[in-house]
């Protein structure tokens, strides 16, 4: 099994800070870094990236010769890396995120939470999730909607890659919407006005310990953290109130009935 965790709206970081942040949190889990990479813009307008050590590209990032870059954990046999910490801006894939693969481990999200409430006054975003997936690949690709990966069987992840800015989408993950509800979820002061059964979501996360917790991070942000368990029915309830993006109600067909002859 594979996590992952997708940062939003990340422009305001800097290569520099996300730098620091990618090789905390990889140390944090245990990770060891092997290698680098960078994004550049091709003669053709198409985009690479360039691979190097993870030095080379501590250089570069102090030359502010880097916007986009990757620092890899690679395993042999294990394709296409063990571990993965990605900084993305809009230059290169038309929106800013930071997305990172990893596997999974007990107690991590707790561990992420101390790295983001360590670096909170250096931290810019405005919406963030942590999930789970069978699959490196999959976890990649589900950061930004990509590739029809769905987490959930009544979810539609290409409804969530319409709102992003690549896509000249209205980026209601911001403020107004969740993109779903996930083991951990990093949400803002305006995600907690969200009504819901005519109480803010704040209200409703505190009105029963089945709802998750919620933490402060910093003056702006929170980790609300869920349990496995509950997922499917808070999952149920906000996406039926209309405040998830990519919420697909379940359609059960229903048996035809062969009548005796």
């Amino acid at each position: 099994m594979y996590s992952g965790v997708a940062i939003y709206d990340t422009k305001k970081i800097g290569t520099a800070v996300a730098c620091e942040l990618g090789v905390e949190i990889l140390n944090e889990l245990g990770i060891s870094i092997t290698s680098a990479g960078y994004y550049e813009i091709l003669d053709g307008g198409d985009h690479d990236i360039i691979e190097i050590s993870f030095s080379e590209l501590k250089e570069k990032i102090e030359k502010e010769e880097v916007t986009s870059f990757r620092i890899y954990s690679e395993v042999e046999k294990i394709r296409p890396w063990h571990a993965c910490f990605g900084y993305m801006t809009d230059e290169f894939v038309g929106f800013n995120y930071i997305d990172i693969q990893y596997p999974s481990v007990d107690g991590e999200l707790q561990n992420i939470k101390r790295i983001l409430k360590s670096m909170s006054d250096k931290l810019s975003c405005s919406y963030g999730i942590n999930y789970h997936e069978e699959e490196v690949t999959k976890v990649f690709f589900y950061a930004t909607g990509d590739s029809l990966v769905n987490i959930y069987p009544y979810e539609n992840s290409s409804l969530f890659k319409r709102e992003c800015p690549s896509r000249k989408g209205l980026e209601r993950y911001k403020k107004t919407m969740l993109r779903m509800v996930y083991p951990g979820n990093i949400i803002n002061n305006y995600h907690l006005s969200i009504t819901l059964k005519g109480i803010t979501l704040k209200e409703w996360i505190l009105s029963d310990v089945r709802h998750g917790s919620l933490e402060k991070l910093n003056d702006e942000m929170w980790l609300w953290s869920v349990e496995e368990n509950e997922l499917d029915s808070i999952n149920k309830c906000l996406g039926e109130a209309g405040i998830l993006i990519s919420w697909k109600p379940q359609i059960i067909k229903e048996r035809t009935r062969i009548l005796p002859k």
